[in-house]
């Protein structure tokens, strides 16, 4: 069969952009490597879609509808490798229909006049720029998009983001002009100082990076034809960091170099802008993050798998080295700090769980519910290893331990400061009487209030023992420190134990002198030798 392409391309022309007739015969191209049958088919549809002039999106439509017939057609031939080829090459020509054009649209068709378009979408690793398929919907608007990799370097942040309505105003009043794009992004990464800011980081960047060093940018930037981010500071900023810090490596660089993003096409309206903004900042995302709990045990389950390939118990340097491999495999960074934290409470939690299901015979999963409910609390139950800390002492009396446990359960702790207190309770007959009495009791106000109560008693009998213990401790101090040899100053005692002595003793004469001023009496410091 013989194509009429000059009929077809006349036909083509009322379309109202000339890019599209010319791409016209590219599209008949790629349908002749198939069969004249499809270059009829795909005529056909050029046809119905021409008899009268059609905006630039009702073209882009039609050029939608050719490219998958095309796409169509090649895969009943069975040959998956043409039909590929043909694939990548139809998605190209569109994603460049759409994203090549310029200058304002037709009056009359409710479309904004543009002035500059900025290409920002390329090539990479093989992947070209395509379109969003199915368009994607914001606030309730189906808006095109078109996808692909773009440089992070090339992405300039968006000064109108009310995120740093705040921020700007500071840096306007102070400088007496907008940000330029580096000063922006100094911002962001809380590097530019402004007044009442406090957090060293606000905007949680180094968080957010560490999550895209290990997994990629997980949601496409959303960026104007202009090139305008209009979604997407926080991981523009996050990419940024990445590149510019000594915390990753190479690997972790590439994949924050390009990022996958999604642009507008040259159709979008004032509206779809709108709609994107509000549907990514004001709707809520419904997305509801991992309990402390979960999180903490699939990172204690990693450790004891770490551990059970060792062939004997790893020493400190070597765990060390274990804890910064794990934190950086959950993006928590090269500070171990939170993997530490996560593997005490969960050795905590657990106990608990053991003593709950296999002492009390309570249901296992109801057990689980109160250890995810009342995790944090575990954290409170692991700090104070040494003598005269919480775990120390609850480590020390295993029935003391199963109170709290069961004070737990029966939530029957107001809030987890009193965990605290708890210290104070230990080798304390009468306090530990009181917590038991709480555990019977079957009001749980009321043994809240006991709780409350018998912590509060032992926290200020503390106090008070100091207090009156002061002038025995100083004056077994004052006599030790006198019969120390001078020698012991220069080869036993540290340096930076001295120190502290010297700044203990300075503000002791600090407290006196406000002492004998209160009292009208001279500041000399007089000594009894």
């Amino acid at each position: 069969m013989k194509s009429n392409d000059s009929n077809i391309l006349k036909g083509a022309t009322v379309m109202k952009n000339d890019y599209f007739s010319a791409a016209f015969g590219e599209v008949l191209q790629i349908a002749r490597r198939i069969s004249n049958d499809v270059v009829a088919e795909v005529e056909a549809i050029f046809k119905k879609g021409i008899e009268s002039p059609l905006t630039e999106e009702e073209s882009n439509d039609l050029f939608r509808q050719v490219a998958l017939t095309i796409r169509k057609r090649a895969q009943e031939r069975g040959d998956n490798e043409t039909a590929r080829a043909i694939g990548e090459d139809i998605d190209k020509l569109i994603a460049k229909i759409v994203t090549k054009r310029e200058g304002p649209t037709n009056a009359g068709t409710g479309r904004m006049s543009r002035q500059h378009t900025t290409h920002l979408i390329e090539n990479y690793n093989g992947i070209t720029p395509t379109h969003v398929i199915p368009r994607p919907w914001f606030h309730g608007k189906e808006i095109p998009m078109i996808s692909g990799y773009i440089k992070t370097a090339d992405i300039q942040l968006w000064d109108n983001n009310v995120r740093l309505d705040i921020h700007l105003g500071q840096f306007r009043e102070k400088y007496g002009r907008k940000p330029t794009p580096q000063e922006l992004l100094d911002i962001m990464m809380s590097n530019l100082q402004l007044p009442g800011v406090t957090d060293d980081d606000q905007f949680k960047i180094v968080e957010l990076a560490r999550s895209i060093a290990n997994n990629g940018v997980k949601t496409p930037p959303i960026i104007d034809i202009d090139g305008t981010l209009l979604d997407g500071n926080r991981r523009i900023t996050a990419c940024n960091y990445i590149l510019n810090s000594d915390e990753f490596d190479a690997r972790q660089k590439k994949r924050a170099e390009y990022i996958f993003a999604w642009q507008l096409t040259p159709d979008a309206t004032d509206e779809d802008r709108r709609s994107v903004v509000v549907s990514l900042n004001f709707e809520p995302a419904h997305k509801q993050d991992w309990p402390t709990y979960v999180k903490a045990q699939k990172v204690y389950e990693d450790w004891q798998a770490m551990l059970a390939l060792q062939l004997r118990k790893p020493g400190p340097p070597l765990q060390a080295q274990m804890k910064k491999e794990l934190s950086l495999k959950y993006a928590l960074g090269p500070d171990t700090a939170v993997v530490n934290r996560y593997i005490k409470m969960v050795e905590w939690a657990s106990e608990f769980e053991d003593y709950q299901i296999e002492e009390k015979k309570k249901d296992k999963y109801t057990v689980h519910h109160k250890a995810s409910e009342y995790f944090d609390y575990f954290e409170e139950l692991s700090k104070g290893t040494k003598p005269g800390g919480v775990a120390f002492c609850l480590n020390q009396d295993e029935s003391f331990k199963k109170i709290v446990f069961d004070l737990l359960f029966e939530d029957k702790f107001k809030n987890w400061n009193l965990i605290r207190d708890l210290k104070y309770i230990y080798n304390n007959n009468e306090y530990l009487d009181e917590l038991r009495k709480a555990r019977g009791e079957q009001d749980t106000d009321k043994a809240q209030d006991i709780v409350e109560g018998v912590c509060a008693r032992a926290r200020a009998d503390r106090a008070e023992r100091k207090i009156v213990g002061a002038n025995t401790r100083i004056e077994t101090f004052i006599k030790w420190l006198e019969e120390l040899p001078v020698k012991a100053f220069r080869d036993e005692i540290s340096e930076i134990n001295l120190q502290k002595l010297l700044d203990a003793l300075m503000l002791v004469n600090k407290y006196y002198e406000g002492i004998l001023k209160e009292k009208g009496q001279t500041t000399d410091v007089k000594t009894t030798s």
